[in-house]
């Protein structure tokens, strides 16, 4: 089982990965395309509850986004 952030004591996260995306010009859509092409299960509904702050990423999810956005892995959880 993957281990989860939760965004109850971390409510920035899905903050940051909208203003992340926004920065390098991307669309869900793409994100969510690479995030699958890494083994990331996840779809357009379960991406935008992340977004939201509805849906808890996964360790491995924020990994992967680090990644597609060249970014640290601190990046998520800066206020």
């Amino acid at each position: 089982m993957s281990e989860r952030l939760n965004q109850t004591s971390h409510p920035v996260i899905g903050t940051n990965i909208i203003r992340l995306r926004k920065e390098r010009h991307m669309r869900a859509v793409d994100v969510i395309a690479q995030l699958q092409l890494r083994g990331i299960k996840v779809n357009t509904g379960i991406f935008s509850k992340v977004e939201h702050g509805l849906n808890n990423p996964t360790v491995e999810m924020l990994i992967a986004l680090t990644e597609i956005f060249q970014c640290d892995f601190n990046e998520f959880f800066q206020k």
